[in-house]
């Protein structure tokens, strides 16, 4: 029987973004933007039968905001505001509060907990720049069950034996101080206080020079293990998460396990033909997000890679073409799996390559001179088209002759990564 293999390359669970634009403030005796603040909303509900609502003063604010879902900054009167929280469809609010809001200031209003017992924290998102070279990052704790958590953020991979907490000891409904942290990759741990076991993982992702981030960590459906949303502090609330990773299925045997985001499983071998494909995130066993029935010719190669929201997780399936190439050159493909970038443009040691890579699209067959035994480094920047600036470069990406290799750029465009692999 012939047979081939399946590459999971990458995937991404981001939280879906509402674009609104904010006003700019005038100038007078009276600032008009005194009269206004900007507000977001998170929906950290996990067992609601359906998406939220959110009403202030009476007046449509959001409609069907998903679970893990984030609303932009969007503009609101300053003073008290009456807030009320409904599950689409419900016959009764959730929530029904008064906050207050100072004008010029942004927040973030955090609805979180089971529903029967939902409730929210409004968190002021004033900011300082950390500096060249470093991000601040503070963690807010909305874990329904977890009395308070230690905080982890170290070099991937870093043993916590002998290493403190970043930040210490945040209790439930509790946002922390801001801490001042080198950027750069990372890894994301979190812990019950005062204890080393390890209750969320984000592995490997990049934090950008300058940034300001809130963690909020939460409950899906575990009792003991929580999630991460990691929510960018900017001009606009764009936001990012730390999914869960995921469990693939084929024919309903578990093929693949714990894939992380911006992570890539090794080939594994699968009959030919069109099997049933199932997606499901490992802190929600059972509950498929994606299913898909995909054609593998025999004797072939296939990579998927999987991006977009939880709620609405697509697939992109790859045809390989993994002979190899002649021995002093390295061929590589280009895959656009961002969430936000519809074209890119591709940049090799600082020369122009490719030119308006669409999204969810892949350019194959680029060869590259490269020695097969130490190999040949190159530079790869990624670009919106037809900008100067690059959203994500890769310097020090090392080509042998002889091999062929897939770069998938994945991720929003504030928080594009690359990933690499060696794919023969």
């Amino acid at each position: 029987m012939r047979m081939h293999r399946v590459l999971l390359a990458a995937f991404w669970l981001s939280l879906v973004a509402i674009a609104m634009t904010a006003c700019n403030s005038g100038k007078g005796v009276t600032d008009p933007a005194v009269q206004f603040a900007m507000l977001r909303i998170v929906n950290l509900i996990p067992d609601a039968s359906g998406p939220l609502n959110v009403t202030i003063d009476g007046h449509n604010f959001v409609s069907g905001l998903n679970f893990e879902r984030v609303t932009q900054y969007q503009q609101i009167d300053s003073g008290t505001r009456a807030i009320q929280v409904s599950v689409a469809g419900g016959a009764s609010n959730i929530i029904t509060t008064s906050l207050s809001f100072t004008g010029i200031t942004n927040y973030t209003l955090i609805i979180y907990g089971p529903v029967a017992a939902a409730t929210n924290a409004v968190i002021s998102d004033a900011t300082i720049d950390p500096g060249a070279g470093n991000f601040n990052l503070r963690a807010i704790n909305a874990a329904t069950g977890v009395a308070a958590v230690d905080v982890y953020v170290t070099a991937p991979g870093a043993n916590l034996d002998a290493a403190a907490p970043n930040i210490a000891g945040v209790s439930l409904s509790a946002a922390s101080a801001f801490v001042t942290l080198p950027a750069g990759n990372v890894e994301i741990r979190i812990t019950p206080a005062s204890t080393k076991e390890v209750i969320y993982d984000s592995a490997a992702r990049s934090l950008a020079e300058h940034s300001n981030v809130e963690a909020v960590i939460y409950t899906r459906t575990s009792g003991r293990l929580v999630g991460v949303t990691l929510l960018n502090i900017d001009s606009t609330g764009t936001s990012s998460t730390s999914p869960s990773p995921l469990n693939v299925f084929v024919n309903q045997n578990l093929l693949l396990s714990n894939i992380p985001f911006a992570g890539a499983s090794s080939y594994q071998k699968t009959f030919a033909g069109s099997p049933t494909l199932s997606v499901e995130a490992t802190a929600t066993p059972g509950a498929a997000l994606l299913t898909l029935m995909p054609t593998f010719g025999p004797g072939t190669d296939s990579s998927i890679l999987l991006t977009g929201p939880a709620g609405a997780l697509q697939a992109l399936v790859l045809s390989d073409n993994n002979l190899p190439p002649v021995s002093n050159r390295a061929r590589v493909r280009l895959v656009n799996g961002s969430t936000d970038v519809s074209v890119l443009d591709v940049y090799v040691n600082f020369s122009k390559l490719v030119s308006s890579l669409a999204m969810n699209a892949a350019m194959s067959g680029l060869e590259f001179v490269a020695d097969p035994v130490a190999g040949t480094t190159y530079e790869f920047d990624f670009n919106v088209a037809g900008t100067s600036q690059s959203s994500l470069k890769m310097p020090g990406v090392a080509l042998f002759g002889g091999k062929t290799y897939t770069i998938y750029v994945v991720g929003p465009q504030a928080a594009l990564s690359g990933v690499f692999t060696g794919d023969n």
